[in-house]
Order: C-alpha cells, then structure tokens, then sequence
C-alpha cells in the first residue's frame, strides 16, 4: 500500500507533516505537487505519478478546493476506484459536492488511524487477489467443488490459497460435509492442520451422518488425527445422528490405538447409542480381547442414554 498525497506547491510544509505522520506509523507514501502547467502532460506523464500510489490523499486548502487539478485528482481517484480520501486544512471547509461521500480527515491523528486500518483491509484484499491468480495458475477453479476435491485429495497447498482467497474454513461441500471432516475422511493431515490453522471447528458436525472430525478420524482409523484433534481440544463425547460416539466407532473397528487414546483425553464409555449400548459394551459383547481390558481402569459412569 502506497499512499500519494497531493497538494498544489503552496502546500509543502502540509504535505511535510501528513508524510511525516505516516511515515512514523509505518505507512509508505510520497509527496506529490501539481502545478497549473499539470493539464499540458499527456496521460502517460501523469500515471507514471499517480499509478505508483494505491490510495490518493487530496489536501484541501481554501485554494486548492476551486482548482482544476483538485476536480481532476478527484475525479481520477474516483474513476480508478482506489482509496481516495481528503484532508482539510480547516475543519469547516466546505468540499465540492461531487466529493460529498468521500471520507473527511482533519487531524494527523485521524489521519493516521484511518490508514492503519486501510491497510488492515487492503492487506487482506491483496492476499485474496494474489491467492485467486495463484489457484488459476495451477489450473483450479475458485468455486466451492473445486475447494472440496482439493480437500479430499490433500492438496494443502490448493487448500490454503482457497482459504486466503476468502473462503471460510468451516465451509462444505454439496452434501453437507464440513471440509475437516473430509479431511478426516480421507487421512490428510497437512490439509487438517492448514484449516485448523484458519480457525475450522474441531466440533462442527456435517450433515450426512452427524460425524464431527475425531469421529470421521476414528471411523478412517487414523490414530494420527484422532491424537491431533484431541490435542486441540475435540469433544470426545460428541454424537452422531445414530447417537454413537467416536469412542464406540472406535470400538466396531477393533482399533485398540485408537480407543485408548480416546480413553486417555476423557471419552465416556459408557454414553448409550440409539440401540442402547455403550463403547464398554459393545467390546464385551463382541469380545474384544484387546479393548476390554482398557476400560478395566475406567470407573462405570451414568453416561447418557441413546434416544428411544
């Protein structure tokens, strides 16, 4: 971000200190003067000064207000549709009416907080850009189906650009399914971490089969997601649609790794499913001789009963 701030050559020592304010907030900008000799330059004379900034700061003084080149620095900021603002050197100047809904700065401490947070803004819209042009490069289309086969194929790389072009981490795909559970679903941890990273719910359920990500990782039989999203604070005891837990996934997979993990971060063996049986019963019932004795050292709790 570059801000040019103009000015008629009487203005210097105003031009002076708004480039001193800015530059003391960390904000790039130059000095620009447009003499009355401005309307003889051809157009490429004038872009090659006024294409270098990104946003325009038109210093309004009593003078300066009536002049062509004010009308026609407007005019071109408008035109352009980049950041243009206006500072006045007398807070009860009136501006000319074609500028009426531009934003007003009277202060250098105005001044500056308006363009911190312009930054802030034009920040997140340059990475939005540059993250849309780097996903056409690679041949990706920027619409949701798009995003969702990247996920499910552990494209981290797609992904992530996805993300910064400003698609939001909590996203699903066509069926409901939220796109950390379909990186559960498929293994991709470098994918999980990146919208993890961008603030994806660890606890966001998707549509299908109720599944929240550390079912859908058990269900995968994936113990290194299952650890992961435990260690980033997933309810254990989340149900499903059939009421059944990751716990009793777990269970109907035989996958001992997985249910002592589950065990260790405080899942509940004993919430009832919609059949009415719980984690500890089911590996009782099917006698699973190396499940079993893992909730030997897990006290009996009331759980919750599955619906009737």
């Amino acid at each position: 971000m570059k801000v040019a701030v103009i000015g008629s050559p009487g203005d210097g020592d105003e031009i002076l200190g708004i480039l001193e304010a800015l530059d003391k907030a960390g904000l790039e900008s130059y000095g620009l003067k447009l003499h009355d000799s401005w309307i003889t330059l051809s157009r490429e004379q004038l872009e090659a000064h006024l294409l270098k900034a990104t946003h325009y700061l038109l210093v309004a003084t009593e003078s300066n207000v009536a002049s062509l080149w004010f009308a026609f620095a407007g005019g071109y900021g408008l035109g352009r549709e980049t950041g243009i603002a206006i500072f006045r050197d007398n807070p009860r100047r009136e501006l000319p009416r074609y500028l009426a809904e531009l934003p007003v700065i009277d202060t250098l401490h105005e001044l500056v907080a308006y363009y911190e947070a312009e930054r802030e803004e034009w920040t997140l819209q340059e990475e939005r850009r540059s993250a849309r042009a780097a996903l056409l490069e690679m041949g990706i289309s920027y619409h949701a189906d798009a995003l969702s086969q990247c996920v499910a194929e552990g494209d981290s790389r797609a992904v992530e650009l996805f993300l910064k072009a400003g698609f939001p981490p909590e996203a699903r795909d066509k069926h409901g399914v939220t796109l950390l559970c379909l990186a559960a679903r498929n293994k991709h941890r470098a994918v999980a971490e990146v919208l993890l990273e961008r603030g994806a719910s660890l606890d966001l359920q998707s549509e299908d089969r109720g599944f929240s990500p550390l079912m859908d990782a058990a269900l995968a039989g994936s113990a290194d997601l299952v650890e992961l999203f435990l260690s980033r604070g997933a309810d254990p005891d989340l149900v499903s649609k059939d009421s059944q837990t990751a716990l009793v996934v777990a269970v109907g997979r035989d996958d001992a790794e997985t249910v002592k993990l589950l065990l260790d971060f405080g899942a509940d063996p004993d919430i009832a499913d919609k059949l009415g049986l719980s984690a500890r019963r089911y590996a009782k019932l099917f006698d699973k001789p190396d499940i079993v004795p893992l909730f030997d050292s897990v006290p009996p709790t009331r759980g919750r009963e599955g619906p009737r």
